[in-house]
């Protein structure tokens, strides 16, 4: 306001030394040409003048009126009253002299000249009066007042009978404390209407925005509350809304837009609240609204809702609407996001505090993109999504929840709350074992990062790949770490090829270098073998896919290492064509993979226990190999016990397939069989 005011007085101050100089020139060139004496004619002189049909339509009064040797007359302290140019308003010229000249009726009025019509004033140093049309001008800058504008104008002009007002080349400031500034080239007052329309590049600024327009805005005034209603505008107008008070009027343009709220469209009204304060603004076409390098919202037609302050309250965008939002640390991050409607809500600082899309909502971020049929930003970081959403992230997976998030963090995360549905891409877990073409993982919830992989699925969580089931309390999955882990309840079907015989050796032989050997040497004991027939499945052994089941509380699987591991006091069990069941009990059990997959050797340890029907095999260790069916025990001692009969040793083997039991001594440790002995005076053991 103070670099406005300063402007204006200087503005002034040129003008007024304009008059000075044109003065002295015209006052230098009359003293250089003689001009005989005045007559005075008469004084207090009354005047009017008549239409054709008679009716009175200029009165006048003046102080004196003199003759001239040019045949015009000229009066002093003058005032002429227009009657009725604007309804049953008069319009009022008031001047120091007045210049007639009776053969074109041509009138001149000269020094503090002053026109009035109905609530605006305009002075300068001459106006011009012509007829048919009854014109009054001014080539000269003037000074206009209004109710609501006080400013300065290059040129002027009155047409009477429309009672149009045309200011050329307008800088006008607020009459009152909360009004507008204007800068146009071009402002008419229409007589009829009370309107104001600007044209050519028109600014329009107040305490609480700046309007920019380069079509013509019109000012609409209520005239029986003499003030403004509202303004409207057209093709690319612009509001900028001012981040302080002090901005309206002080401060140039383009260093105000900086972090700005600035809206833009096509055929744009704004309601006015006690002729000064914008209340709501609606745009007709087009609506854009900006704000810093990362707000950008779109649609066809938009409303927004400002506070008594003029402050931006509330935005609604309809149509084919499209945003784009900052989020996430620093606001570093895009979140683009399209849909049918959009509510947004602004905090005092103009900045959103949260947006809602509505009808068939679309957003992006990244390689992640999602469908629902509504959608809740939180101004922050978080796009929540409502009505079947659907989340696809490009290198992943497709998720499908009740109620699914986005979150904008570093990484970036999925957060599903309710019935969750994920189909991963075939290429990203591809390393799980078993044969397979999907991987679908269920669960009550899930937080999943885009782009790596890394993931937590919660609540009754089930995997399925291939004929592969998976089901816990908590799956976590790594895609990029390639592993894949499971705590509580764990329960496990997998379906794995198992080598060749052959092959199973080979695998036990490298598997077993760490693993304590047969004692040799002067005090080794030989091998011994057992006469019970070792446990069977009544399978023959092959090729054949070995489908097991595992309990455990705690599972993992590692890719790179090709290793299956259950802890937690697991429990693993196959069931046999025939119905036998082979199970496997230890404090942690182990399954290493081929380098083609398939089931090498699975481990117990930690208190072993192998069972298949009436059979039992104990010991602190214990290695199956489903390919040659072979399984071997070891411990302090190692035993099997077939139907009463028990050996032990330091390591057992047992050839399942074809019924061979072999037991080995170690040091420190013979080989040992009992067997109960039944004879005519009772059972007795040996």
């Amino acid at each position: 306001m103070l670099l406005f005011a300063g402007f204006t007085v200087f503005l002034v101050l040129r003008l007024q030394e304009g008059f000075e100089r044109r003065a002295g020139e015209w006052f230098g060139s009359a003293d250089e040409v003689p001009v005989e004496p005045e007559e005075v004619v008469s004084t207090v002189v009354e005047f009017s003048r008549f239409d054709e049909q008679g009716r009175l339509v200029l009165e006048g009064r003046a102080e004196q009126a003199l003759g001239r040797s040019d045949g015009q007359q000229r009066f002093l302290e003058v005032e002429v009253r227009l009657i009725e140019v604007l309804g049953d308003t008069d319009a009022v010229v008031a001047a120091d002299e007045l210049l007639l000249d009776p053969r074109t009726e041509a009138v001149e009025f000269i020094g503090n000249a002053l026109l009035n019509v109905e609530g605006l004033e305009l002075s300068g140093p001459r106006l011009h009066f012509r007829r048919a049309p009854d014109r009054l001008w001014s080539r000269d800058p003037v000074q206009f007042r209004s109710d609501d504008f006080i400013g300065i104008a290059a040129a002027m002009q009155f047409e009477v009978a429309a009672g149009d007002v045309s200011l050329q080349g307008v800088v006008a400031a607020p009459a009152a404390e909360g009004g507008f500034a204007v800068v146009a080239e071009r402002v008419r007052f229409d007589g009829d209407t009370a309107d104001t329309s600007l044209f050519g590049d028109v600014e329009i600024a107040s305490d609480a925005l700046t309007l920019l327009s380069r079509e013509t805005v019109v000012a609409r005034r209520d005239r029986e509350r003499g003030r403004m209603r509202s303004i409207e505008a057209g093709f690319g107008t612009e509001l900028i809304f001012q981040d302080s008070p002090d901005a309206a009027g002080g401060v140039p343009v383009e260093e105000a837009t900086g972090e700005a709220l600035i809206l833009r469209g096509d055929r744009l009204e704004i309601s006015l609240e006690d002729g000064r304060v914008p209340r709501r603004v609606w745009v007709e076409e087009n609506p854009s609204l900006r704000r810093g390098p990362g707000t950008e919202l779109d649609g066809d037609e938009g409303t927004f809702e400002l506070d008594s302050e003029g402050t931006p309250e509330r935005l609604r965008l309809t149509g084919e609407v499209r945003a784009r939002l900052p989020g996430g640390p620093g606001a570093r991050y895009l979140v683009s996001v399209e849909s049918a409607d959009l509510e947004v809500d602004f905090d005092p600082e103009g900045d959103i505090a949260q947006a809602s899309f509505q009808g068939g909502v679309r957003a992006r971020h990244g390689r992640a993109s999602a469908t629902a049929d509504s959608a809740l930003w939180d101004g922050v970081d978080t796009l929540v999504f409502e009505g079947s959403p659907r989340l696809v992230d490009s290198s992943l997976l497709e998720l499908e929840s009740g109620d699914l998030r986005l979150v904008i963090a570093e990484p970036t995360r999925v957060e599903a709350g309710e019935a969750v549905t994920a189909r991963f891409l075939p290429a990203r877990l591809d390393w799980l074992p078993g044969q397979f073409e999907g991987v679908v993982l269920t669960g009550d919830s899930a937080v999943m990062e885009t782009g790596s992989g890394e993931g937590v699925f919660s609540g009754a969580v089930r995997l399925l790949f291939g004929r592969n089931r998976l089901a816990s309390d908590r799956v976590s999955v790594d895609a990029e770490g390639r592993t894949l882990e499971a705590t509580g309840e764990v329960l496990t079907s997998l379906e794995l090829e198992v080598p060749p015989a052959a092959a199973g050796e080979a695998d036990r032989q490298d598997g077993d270098a760490g693993l304590p050997a047969a004692a040799t040497g002067p005090h080794a004991v030989g091998t011994a073998e057992a006469g019970a027939a070792p446990p069977t499945d009544g399978e023959t052994s092959g090729p054949s896919p070995f489908v097991f089941r595992a309990h455990a509380e705690r599972f993992r699987y590692e890719a790179d290492s090709s290793r299956l591991s259950y802890g937690g006091g697991p429990q693993l069990e196959r069931v046999a064509s025939s119905g036998e069941i082979s199970r496997l009990v230890a404090g942690r059990i182990e399954a290493d993979l081929t380098a083609g997959g398939s089931l090498g050797a699975l481990r117990g340890a930690r208190g072993a226990r192998f069972e298949r029907g009436s059979s039992l095999v104990r010991g602190s260790r214990i290695r199956y190999e489903p390919g040659a069916d072979l399984l071997l025990a070891w411990g302090s001692p190692a035993v099997v016990s077939v139907e009463g009969r028990t050996s032990e040793g330091g390591l057992l083997e047992l050839g399942l397939g074809d019924n061979r039991t072999e037991i080995h001594p170690t040091r420190g440790r013979r080989a040992l069989t009992r067997a109960l002995i039944t004879g005519r005076e009772g059972r007795s053991n040996r």
